[in-house]
């Protein structure tokens, strides 16, 4: 099977399923350290300001989950044939304008949260803004990682999640972590 997810039957035997996901799986390890090399290059941004480590699974978290709506609608586009090669940049293209006012909606509720709960103006704005650009990064990853996996003959169904987990969290952590140093917060 060329997909890498077997043939989707549910049916199929347990090992076939075993060794058509696992390969991924080990992927998704190796792309886990990518994220773990991003929390260590702002290691003494988070120990002067212990409140970022709480706060960054925050934007990776829902940058991810906005990451899997979008390619789970993209996948789901792919496998009912509403997705063709005809379509596929006004799919994008949609695609990148619905993370735009999502991204806009949860970096604003997130933001004066923030801003308010923790008596920071500035860190309310600096999650905002990675918030923002972590959901609009996301969105163009939830549709551009299964449209390339497809035409790489890769399932993304099954393997999407993973590049797109691995963009979220590692961007979502640069983003965050780089503006709360760049602005100053942790000086």
């Amino acid at each position: 099977d060329r997909s890498g997810a077997g043939e989707g039957d549910i049916n199929e035997p347990v090992v076939d399923s075993y060794k058509a996901r696992v390969r991924w799986l080990i992927a998704n390890l190796l792309t886990a350290l990518l994220a773990s090399t991003v929390i260590r290059m702002f290691e003494d941004s988070i120990e002067r300001l212990a409140i970022l480590a709480a706060l960054m699974p925050i934007v990776a978290g829902v940058g991810g989950n906005a990451g899997t709506q979008t390619l789970a609608v993209t996948v789901r586009a792919l496998a009912t044939n509403q997705l063709t090669r005809s379509n596929r940049w006004r799919q994008v293209w949609r695609e990148i304008r619905v993370a735009l006012l999502n991204g806009l909606t949860v970096a604003a509720i997130v933001g004066v949260a923030v801003a308010v709960i923790l008596q920071s103006p500035q860190l309310g704005a600096v999650i905002a803004a990675a918030m923002l650009f972590n959901i609009m990064i996301a969105g163009f990853a939830g549709v551009l990682v299964p449209l390339t996996l497809e035409r790489l003959r890769a399932d993304p169904a099954v393997a999407s999640s993973i590049f797109v987990t691995m963009v979220t969290d590692s961007m979502g952590f640069l983003i965050f972590l780089g503006l709360a140093t760049a602005v100053g917060l942790t000086a």
